[in-house]
């Protein structure tokens, strides 16, 4: 082997064809120690030459580098979580690469592979659509790629972890609120679609809570649906249209804010005054607002700062071939996935200053508060 072909295995590692290469740095070290050596330069100059060859050296290494694939913006939630996750990771030496695809799913396929011949370690997606990502979670492993599912997991493709909230625990707490504030009536339960597998954890948190209820005959679910999109407007499409039948509803079972804020609109159309428990998630600035005007009824907080910081220390590690833990596991279709799941907050007019406003998820200036 040459001198300029040789390599320095990772931190705990042995020498072989995984380490990483250090060439020509590694050899201009090597010349210039030779160099040195020979000269007539005392010993602490020669101290300080080799200290700033091996500074020089090192800091020429190219650096880490992440891919971040990010599939819609479904949620006001993405206009900050890309700037959390790449603050944490610049600050742990990594750089981040960004793709956005706006909602388009062949477009973030495009892009994602675009991301596996830039040089990445490791590679998270957040995706627009779940399905027809086998192929390319294969060609990104292929490339020594690991694959972080970000928020929503990829079906039936063989990625390396899961990064996500405790989404079967939303729905509980969704469902939850509603029976302990309205314990008999009819319910909607509105969910987002088949396609993103937190939208059929969400729903099936929601029937878990309300299944014993449904039993006595005090809940009748008189329409639970996955609709096309998380648009307001497919909610407030399907609200109108079930209105015009005489049912009274007791509860809407909206899974996130944007549906709630759909199923609202519906009945502010409809009537000028109604008494429904109406559920949200994401605490958006829409959804906050619409619970300190009396017409949703709570909201499920999602920390996303402290998913994209957790998510971000995992994928440096990954990215330097430390180890991690992941305390959860979730299945995908084709195999569980060691997952991390953090947990949820529920918040209503009662707490929503001490948890979004306190955390700075949202500033209080954004939302109009009723006069004292």
């Amino acid at each position: 082997m040459a001198k300029d072909d040789l390599q320095c295995p990772p931190h705990g590692k042995g020498w072989g064809r995984t380490a990483v290469t250090f060439t020509p740095y590694f050899s201009f070290y090597i010349e210039t120690s030779k160099t040195l050596k020979n000269s007539n330069m005392n010993s602490k100059l020669k101290t300080l030459c080799l200290f700033l060859v091996i500074s020089i050296s090192i800091a020429a290494q190219p650096a880490l580098k992440i891919g971040f694939s990010v599939g819609d913006f479904s949620s006001d939630r993405w206009s900050q979580e890309p700037k959390f996750f790449e603050d944490e990771a610049k600050a742990l030496g990594v750089e981040v690469l960004f793709e956005y695809a706006y909602g388009d799913a062949d477009k973030q396929l495009e892009q994602v592979r675009k991301l596996i011949h830039s040089g990445i370690k490791v590679l998270l997606v957040f995706p627009t659509s779940t399905d027809n990502w086998t192929p390319v979670v294969e060609e990104a492993h292929k490339a020594g790629i690991q694959v972080i599912a970000y928020e929503r997991m990829l079906k039936n493709a063989p990625v390396d972890y899961f990064f996500s909230f405790q989404n079967e625990g939303v729905g509980r707490q969704q469902a939850q609120y509603a029976v302990d504030h309205r314990p008999k009536g009819n319910y909607i339960l509105l969910g987002g679609p088949t396609s993103d597998l937190n939208s059929l954890l969400f729903m099936k948190g929601q029937k878990d809570v309300l299944q014993p209820y449904i039993d006595k005959g005090d809940i009748n679910i008189v329409l639970a649906k996955h609709l096309n999109t998380w648009n307001a407007i497919d909610a407030f499409t399907e609200v109108q249209s079930y209105l015009n039948s005489t049912t009274q509803i007791a509860a809407i079972l909206a899974a996130n804010d944007d549906l709630a804020g759909g199923a609202i609109m519906a009945l502010d159309m409809a009537s000028t005054e109604y008494n429904i428990i109406i559920t949200g998630q994401d605490a958006t600035v829409g959804g906050c607002q619409s619970i300190i005007d009396g017409k949703q009824s709570m909201t499920v907080y999602k920390s996303i700062y402290s998913l994209a910081k957790e998510a971000a220390r995992t994928a440096v590690k990954l990215a330097k071939e430390e180890p991690i833990i992941a305390m959860d596991v979730v299945n995908n279709g084709v195999k569980d996935i060691p997952a991390v799941l953090l947990k949820t907050v529920v918040v209503d007019k009662s707490n929503i200053k001490e948890t979004v406003i306190a955390d700075g998820f949202i500033k209080a200036e954004q939302l109009n508060w009723p006069e004292k």
